[in-house]
């Protein structure tokens, strides 16, 4: 265990408290009860993560200001090293992969100072730049095997250690009708959720195709989808062509997310997003859970155990399930105790935390 001196440097983008947001801000608390004084340093705005780490008295560095992950805050990010001298800099996803790998080299070459460089992967790096950063980290912490074998690198030497994500609950310290006031919603009928960035690699098309098919079957159904990004004009307009706009709500980013959750029926992921979007916090709160086949939305549903993994084609099956699972209250209950015997088998908070101290602790 470090010594109260030691610094660790989190490195990531500003995220709602869910999904990979949710799993750092567990991360941070976690070590910083093993002895590591931890700082955050937040590349882009845009989520409730800031708003959240520094209610708990972490200290929070917005080096980006924008709502995408550019160039301008590298600057600033070296700055911030210079100013923190971290032992280790743990770069948190993707976004921070690049940035934190071009810190290090300029800090090197600038001999501003040097620390070790852990990267954590929900899903295998990109090819290219990602790909090169990732190869240069002194450590890389994935969240399954399967992330590693995406880019060829499983068994690296110790260089690459699996720490399964946590699947932790959220308290319910909101009621159903105040929520529903505040966001807009019919606190009569039931509730969908899913959170995802609104790029094309989560494919939402597909889940307003479900929504309108789901429509057919159920009209107390309304769908929350948190979440910005480039599509997020393109999708609204298809749920208006659709007519869908009365019950498809769109949000960039939910201050009350994680009051939200234990209140929907049904979280639903079309896409790839990382750990599933919200699907390890469905999990944990035994809410079935409905996914277009992919390695992440597999990786915390099972074999058809806490919910339905589905095919992309026929599309219409994204929805069938999804009907399926509302309709049928023994299926839905045989769901949560999957999500139960998973959680404890695979997600648990205290295990999961405990590898990624180790994990940090060898490598820092």
């Amino acid at each position: 265990m470090p010594s109260r001196s030691a610094d660790l440097l989190l490195v990531t983008a500003d995220q709602d408290l869910i999904g990979s947001g949710h799993q750092l801000q567990l991360a941070a608390a976690a070590l910083q009860a093993a002895g590591w004084q931890v700082a955050v340093a937040l590349l882009r705005r845009g989520g409730g993560l800031a708003d959240r780490l520094a209610a708990e008295g972490l200290p929070v560095f917005q080096v980006g200001v924008r709502p995408t992950v550019d160039a301008a805050s590298l600057p600033r990010l070296v700055q911030l090293c210079r100013e923190q001298r971290p032992t280790a800099v743990l770069a948190w996803g993707r976004p921070a992969a690049v940035p934190v790998a071009a810190a290090r080299l300029v800090m090197q070459q600038l001999r501003l100072g040097q620390w070790r460089h852990l990267q954590r992967l929900a899903q295998p790096p990109r090819p290219g730049l990602e790909l090169a950063a990732v190869g240069i980290a002194d450590r890389v912490l994935v969240t399954a095997d399967w992330v590693s074998a995406g880019w060829g690198a499983a068994g690296d030497a110790g260089r690459v250690v699996v720490v399964p994500p946590a699947a932790a609950r959220f308290p319910v310290t909101v009621g159903r009708d105040q929520l529903a006031d505040r966001l807009g919603l019919d606190p009569g009928k039931r509730w969908t959720l899913c959170v995802a960035p609104l790029a094309a690699a989560s494919r939402l098309d597909r889940l307003l195709w479900a929504f309108d098919q789901m429509g057919v079957a159920r009209r107390d159904l309304e769908h929350i989808i948190v979440g910005a990004g480039p599509l997020k004009r393109r999708l609204a307009r298809r749920a208006r062509i659709e007519e869908l706009a009365g019950c498809v709500h769109f949000f960039d980013h939910l201050d009350c997310l994680a009051e939200l959750l234990p209140q929907v029926d049904l979280v639903m992921q079309s896409g790839r997003v990382a750990h599933g979007g919200c699907l390890l916090e469905g999990l944990s709160h035994g809410i079935p859970l409905v996914a277009v086949d992919t390695p992440e939305s597999r990786e915390v549903i099972g074999d058809d155990e806490a919910g339905r993994v589905v095919p992309a084609v026929p599309e219409s099956e994204l929805a069938r399930r999804a009907i399926q699972l509302l309709e049928e209250p023994d299926l839905a209950a045989s769901c949560s105790a999957a999500a139960s015997r998973r959680l404890g088998d695979l997600f648990d908070p205290a295990a999961s935390l405990a590898a990624l101290i180790t994990a940090v602790g060898e490598a820092g």
